[in-house]
């Protein structure tokens, strides 16, 4: 089987975290198939584990009708010829071409406004077309007015693939004489001194730890903390909630999202599935 996972976003790891999550649950089963990641994000390195190819992102000029077969999103699909294509977020970028696809397609959606699903432009709006795709699955809890199934959230690791508290705490150098706090804001940089200074009084009585960039993905060394400090994005939530962490989060301002939505939703779901497992039984099943 030949399997395209396409996703958005330009800044930051979260939609690649994604397409990861799905490559390892395809291994963790032992799938026979060709599985391609095509994205356009800015730390596209975390993923040379697997096949990805970056791509520029195009505007709605470069993916109208009358341009889109000229576009490097279509040239680069139309190469990988994929038995299954699955989209996450940036459902307009292929709206124009993809039903002349002839695979299965899957639309995967994580939280955001209703208003995601509408881009208004100059000539008339576009507007999602849950029939242009054969399963389209929500990745997380929330209320939308798109009917769609739902699966739980997809994670990097399963419970049993990360490291012991032992081996994590070799590994990071650290005695752990002193409860252990993560602050996982990484990828927020404008946010950083901000948020130092207002969780600093945590320094009475925990030892504080940040992780280098290259240390990659966090969620390997949880066990090593008594206390996780992140911001609310969907990888950050939901790997606390399924390693039952204990957590303060903080919301970031988004563009497409509330994370203070995602963070209250998280005091009453609880998941031992993770949502990637779930995800390749629907693949096994189209």
């Amino acid at each position: 089987m030949n399997i395209v996972y396409y996703t958005g976003g330009i800044l930051g790891s979260g939609r690649l975290v994604f397409g990861m999550s799905i490559g390892n649950a395809l291994e963790r089963r032992g799938v026979s198939c060709t599985y391609t990641m095509v994205h356009h994000s800015s730390v596209s390195h975390i993923a040379d584990d697997f096949k990805h190819i970056k791509i520029p992102f195009e505007n709605e000029h470069e993916l109208s009708p009358e341009r889109c077969r000229r576009s490097v999103l279509y040239k680069t699909i139309r190469t990988l010829k994929p038995e299954l294509l699955i989209v996450n977020h940036n459902w307009f970028s292929p709206y124009h071409f993809i039903d002349e696809l002839s695979c299965k397609k899957i639309y995967l959606a994580d939280y955001t406004y209703d208003s995601h699903f509408t881009v208004p432009l100059p000539e008339k709006p576009l507007v999602f077309r849950r029939e242009q795709y054969h399963r389209v699955i929500a990745i997380e809890p929330f209320e939308s007015s798109i009917p769609m199934e739902r699966i739980n959230p997809l994670v990097i690791r399963n419970r049993d693939e990360i490291l012991s508290r032992e081996k994590a705490l070799t590994r990071l150098g650290l005695d752990a004489s002193k409860p252990l706090a993560f602050y996982g804001f990484g990828y927020q940089p404008e946010h950083i001194d901000r948020l130092l200074k207002k969780y600093s009084y945590l320094e009475k009585e925990y030892e504080i730890v940040r992780l280098p960039y290259d240390v990659f993905p966090a969620v390997d060394y949880y066990n090593a903390f008594d206390l996780i400090v992140c911001a609310g994005g969907y990888n950050n939530v939901w790997e606390v909630n399924y390693f039952n962490k204990n957590a303060i989060f903080e919301p970031i301002p988004m563009a497409f999202s509330d994370q203070s939505a995602r963070i209250e939703a998280n005091k009453t779901f609880r998941f031992d599935v993770n949502g990637a497992d779930q995800l390749v039984d629907i693949i096994m099943n189209l």
